[in-house]
């Protein structure tokens, strides 16, 4: 049984509006690294090369980028929807199969073989963290398959907190067991982002169906985008202890906290630094859709038949570019600029304005809880609030989460009208009212008449 969902929808808030995200959001938040990173970059006693790539023109072409994003996401906002898509059960079952088996095809061998590696690296040991790497590297088909937990949570949280479906108890326990399993990813191969993106749209979508309330957890809602970056350095800090501090800048810094600082914001100073660099030194725009069309270079089979991508941060080429022109350990590009180097200034705006309307279309969805859409909104929604360090959207993660989800969707979805039927004795009733107890009630012309007590 499925309750009516737009009763439901009671926390729609600001930011889960693309345009309002855009626009109160991420391009303050891009002119503000604009601003920053220059003295940042000058000043970081890490980086290889302390070259300042930003120029006033780069800010002014992200800037209009971002305003096409935000244009196209508020023409489609309103897009209207029909009809109302339920993904079935047996999606839940399948999608969380998938996860436990790709994670045990991709980490089962180490930890039946060299546990005491894993247990090293959950220990902070030194080095123990590269030692995983070496012996559990990705595994092209089989590490895509592990995304298939984020489109799990999705669907469950559509579930729960739109739908208000009542679900068997084992799938809140798969939950927890896909939660686990990203944690266990982020301690032992150090991917925190495998944490966010799973965390981000489960709040997302659970944030709807709360109704504003003016206390502590309320204003965390209201700002949920300010509150989260505010909390970042936090979280980096518990997995950059393992991952970096005590490997090799323990000896660098004078202490951990001046570390966490310098890092955090390196991350994204070093992201528009990079993209502006590439802009500058190498030829573009060069239409090959190297960062945009990313996940097509890495689909397994199709990637190989490709032209060669010398420009992505996983080619050698790029890496080689950054040991002459800024420093390779900090490879993250925008998620903004990154669209005119593929494509140029032109079609960039218009591929930015077609990005903001999908992600528009999406919102509609989510806020009338009618449609298709509103599955895939938590991606771009995350994609968004990562879109000044990385090009979420372009790449791999998402992509594998889209798949997952639009598989899901094609073999267990149900439509369903936007208002539940009501049987014909209820409409009845609802005109009319229950006849009172106690008096007889003619049932028709050919019954006798019964006495109700």
């Amino acid at each position: 049984m499925v309750a009516n969902s737009s009763a439901r929808l009671k926390g729609i808030r600001w930011w889960h509006s693309p345009a309002a995200l855009t626009a109160f959001f991420v391009m303050p938040f891009f002119l503000l690294l604009a601003v920053v990173t220059p003295a940042v970059i000058r000043t970081a006693p890490v980086l290889q090369s302390h070259r300042v790539y930003v120029t006033p023109e780069n800010i002014v072409q992200g800037v209009s980028l971002l305003f096409a994003l935000m244009v196209g996401a508020f023409m489609t906002e309103r897009f209207p929807f029909r009809r109302k898509l339920v993904i079935r059960n047996g999606a839940l079952d399948f999608l969380f199969c998938m996860t436990v088996a790709a994670y045990l095809i991709w980490f089962g061998p180490l930890l039946a073989m060299h546990p005491e590696i894993i247990m090293a690296t959950i220990s902070a040991s030194r080095g123990a963290m590269y030692e995983v790497r070496e012996a559990a590297p990705n595994i092209s088909g089989v590490t895509t398959a592990t995304q298939f937990g984020i489109a799990y949570a999705i669907i469950y949280a559509m579930k729960v907190f739109q739908d208000g479906q009542k679900l068997p108890r084992r799938y809140h326990r798969m939950l927890v067991g896909i939660i686990a399993l990203a944690v266990f990813r982020a301690m032992v191969f150090s991917e925190r982002i495998a944490i966010v993106e799973l965390v981000v749209p489960l709040f997302a979508v659970y944030a709807t169906s709360k109704a504003p309330k003016m206390h502590v957890a309320g204003l965390g809602f209201k700002f949920f985008p300010y509150v989260l970056y505010a909390a970042a350095p936090l979280f980096f800090a518990i997995f950059e202890y393992p991952r970096s501090w005590i490997n090799h800048y323990v000896n660098i810094y004078d202490n951990f906290w001046h570390f966490i600082a310098d890092r955090f914001t390196l991350y994204y100073a070093t992201s528009i630094n990079n993209i502006c660099a590439l802009l500058r030194y190498s030829p573009n725009p060069t239409f090959r859709g190297e960062w945009t069309l990313n996940w097509l270079y890495k689909f397994p089979v199709i990637g190989q038949f490709l032209p060669t991508r010398p420009a992505t941060k996983d080619g050698s080429w790029f890496l080689s570019f950054l040991s002459v022109y800024a420093t390779p350990e900090y490879n993250n590009t925008t998620g903004i600029l990154t669209v005119m180097y593929d494509w140029g200034w032109a079609l960039g705006l218009f591929l930015m304005v077609l990005y903001g309307a999908i992600a528009g279309i999406s919102y509609s969805s989510l806020k009338s809880g009618l449609g298709p859409m509103r599955y895939i909104y938590p991606v771009f929604l995350y994609s968004m609030l990562e879109m000044t360090r990385i090009g979420y959207i372009y790449d791999g993660r998402a992509v594998s989460v889209l798949i997952g989800i639009i598989f899901s969707a094609v073999i267990w979805g149900k439509w369903q009208p936007a208002t539940p039927s009501v049987p014909r004795k209820a409409r009845q009733f609802s005109r009319t009212g229950p006849p009172p107890r106690g008096r007889p009630v003619r049932l028709n012309a050919a019954s006798p008449v019964r006495s109700r007590v």
